[in-house]
């Protein structure tokens, strides 16, 4: 089964203990095992998407305010990239405000909303992981138990070793969903804090667009409200 990994990996210290550790860790180790990988995985591919140059490359903010003080009428002439979230804000942006100026800051908040499931994609199983591991961990415990008890009534030679593999089972899952359950919680953590730093700064540039684009419409705004007064 094993027979395409390279011979010396399979012989290394490593890779036998790896191998003793999912031999004693019964069941339930399997399962654990899934979950690390999917995290480890989570959390690689979050820490590239979630990158502030990335999700708000500097070179294109800086363009943007250049051409938005200099020449606001002229603001199209900006290619901005749709590989990132706030390039795909600000062709939503371009392509909505000659035909609907009105509603300018409401699609840009609405895109903003899209983009905003696209950067949390991936935490809401970080957070099942960190509550489900544990939870799997304490079940291989729990039948680990079992077996240790089973095995008490049990006489000869054979009795220490199957005490030993029930305790063994029992502990291993334990420490082994502790071990993925506590770096996904702490990603979890994070990564939504990140993802909340991110969505604010992107509302900063959604008012200075909307300020700077459409300044007739603040004017109003402010005017009508002392009128009403």
């Amino acid at each position: 089964m094993l027979d395409w990994l390279p011979l010396e990996w399979l012989q290394s210290e490593i890779w036998l203990e790896l191998l003793d550790l999912i031999r004693h860790g019964g069941g339930m180790i399997v399962p654990i095992g899934i979950c690390s990988v999917i995290t480890a995985v989570l959390i690689i591919e979050r820490w590239l998407m979630l990158r502030s140059g990335r999700v708000l490359p500097k070179k294109l903010l800086r363009e943007l305010r250049e051409q938005v003080e200099i020449r606001p009428r002229k603001i199209s002439n900006l290619k901005p990239s749709d590989t990132h979230p706030v390039g795909r804000i600000l062709l939503h942006g371009m392509t909505v405000l000659p035909s609907t100026p009105n509603h300018f800051k409401e699609s840009l908040k609405d895109q903003a909303r899209r983009e905003k499931h696209v950067l949390e994609k991936g935490l809401v199983s970080l957070e099942v992981i960190a509550g489900v591991a544990p939870l799997f961990g304490l079940l291989g415990t729990a039948l680990g138990m079992i077996s240790v008890f089973q095995d008490l009534s049990l006489e000869g030679p054979d009795r220490a070793e199957s005490l030993s593999r029930g305790i063994s089972e029992a502990l291993i899952t334990t420490v082994s969903g502790l071990s993925v359950g506590i770096p996904a919680l702490i990603a979890y953590v994070l990564y939504s804090r990140k993802v909340e730093t991110l969505l604010l700064r992107m509302e900063e540039e959604i008012l200075f667009l909307h300020d700077r684009l459409t300044p007739g419409q603040s004017g109003n705004k402010t005017t009508s409200a002392k009128s009403k007064q």
